[in-house]
């Protein structure tokens, strides 16, 4: 493969993954409400050539206890489709990808505020799928209360097919615009979506023309069994949390579902976590991250793991390995990717876990150790690229940007410059043909 997929997933939220970077002496990534800084972020990335910027959402203010939320700066977000129209008025290549739960919005109107962001992006947005948020969330809206995950993801599977109804109430051609006959619009060329499903029913047309791209992009980053089985049949960039053998595994078991669905290996990018700390020299990037570890407060560790494991580990020996956990569908991703972890080859105990804290793809070294790493992982069968999770923001960005992409860049694996206008054409996809068209509007893409 000669050029790595690569998007960068900014945390809506102060600082970065690491709950001690915001502590960082040189840090300018704390002025969260400052919209500079995100349009900043977003110009950085497109310098870079990444592929997208990705922004993460919630509903709430960010689930912790009341003893530890003084600890962290993960204390309020930007609206995530909000983010991406500022990001968007700030660049020109860069794709950008917004996170928008199915759960807390409507069908029609998520369908028009992002046909409008394509539009005025020119082709740029993507829509990250995600079926709900945590109790937390569900709490800040009357009629949404938990329901289970196989509800959750089948009434996901209805909205997504919705969207896509009325992203294509209008044809390519139904603008006629003719000033000499009088006729503004074909009306042959406009389909009421006159949907009657099982969770929703709307009438439609959308009143916005058709998206540049057809239809947004489409994000996922299913882990649990309906999860995987959503980002199979829908799926276009995949997130996941897995690395090495278990990240190549559920990249195997994604194709397959996909292919059973009648879709193409070449309908999907399957992109893996990676969280850089980077350094000029590996020595460098070392100290980096011992004075992040040293920074953070063992307490905050065990919360993150708590949230990734998606249990309370109070009550557990910090002397021995965690015991059968049992299941949890919400966290199956990032519940997989730390059991998966070992020390000198055996299972750690919860103390040596929560001392050698780091989120799942963390590397640490060098542009050449981390090209080396991203080169390995693609070239093994793991993903077709990664999804960048940040340590700090934005100066981890601009250390991978100015440090880990020319490296790449040098070594033939990523583009050096931008070839296509649309988020879609960048990463190599079909524009899709409207589903009610009487003509021919299928458009293809060059592969990347």
């Amino acid at each position: 493969m000669t050029s790595n997929h690569i998007n960068v997933c900014v945390m809506p939220h102060a600082g970065g993954w690491h709950k001690a970077s915001w502590r960082r002496p040189d840090t300018t990534g704390n002025d969260i409400w400052d919209p500079d800084l995100w349009r900043g972020i977003a110009q950085t990335a497109e310098r870079g050539k990444l592929d997208a910027v990705f922004m993460a959402d919630n509903q709430s203010v960010w689930p912790m206890s009341n003893e530890l939320r003084h600890l962290t700066a993960k204390v309020g977000v930007w609206d995530a489709l909000i983010a991406v129209t500022m990001m968007a008025s700030a660049t020109e290549h860069i794709g950008l990808i917004a996170t928008a739960h199915t759960q807390f919005h409507q069908p029609y109107i998520l369908a028009r505020q992002l046909a409008c962001i394509d539009h005025l992006s020119r082709g740029r947005v993507g829509w990250n799928v995600v079926t709900s948020g945590s109790a937390f969330d569900a709490a800040n809206f009357s009629d949404a209360a938990q329901v289970s995950t196989e509800l959750r993801y089948d009434r996901a599977t209805e909205f997504v097919e919705l969207v896509k109804k009325l992203w294509d109430s209008w044809e390519e051609d139904a603008y006629l615009i003719d000033k000499e006959a009088g006729v503004f619009y074909d009306t042959s060329k406009m389909h009421p979506t006159n949907h009657h499903g099982k969770y929703y029913d709307v009438a439609g047309p959308l009143n916005i023309m058709r998206p540049p791209q057809g239809y947004p992009v489409i994000a996922q980053a299913g882990s649990s069994g309906p999860g995987r089985e959503l980002a199979a049949s829908v799926g276009e960039v995949i997130f996941t949390p897995l690395t090495g053998a278990a990240g190549r595994a559920y990249t195997e078991e994604l194709r397959g579902l996909a292919a059973s669905k009648g879709r193409a290996s070449t309908d999907m990018r399957v992109l893996s976590q990676i969280t850089p700390v980077i350094g000029r020299t590996d020595q460098e990037a070392q100290e980096k991250w011992d004075w992040l570890a040293s920074h953070l407060d063992p307490r905050l560790a065990l919360d993150d793991m708590e949230g990734m494991l998606g249990v309370d580990l109070k009550g557990y020996p910090l002397d021995e390995p965690l015991p059968e956990l049992g299941d949890n569908r919400l966290t199956a991703g990032y519940r997989q990717a730390v059991l998966s972890l070992s020390v000198d080859g055996r299972q750690p105990t919860l103390r040596e876990l929560i001392a050698r804290f780091n989120v799942p793809g963390t590397v640490v070294g060098s542009a050449e150790t981390i090209a080396d790493y991203m080169e390995n992982e693609v070239d093994s069968g793991v993903c077709d690229g990664f999804i960048l999770c940040l340590q700090g923001t934005p100066e981890e960005l601009e250390d991978f940007v100015d440090l880990v992409v020319p490296e790449l860049q040098r070594r033939g694996r990523f583009r050096t410059e931008y070839k296509h206008t649309t988020l879609r054409e960048t990463l190599g996809f079909e524009r899709p043909a409207n589903q009610f068209s009487t003509t021919m509007d299928h458009v293809p893409s060059e592969a990347m």
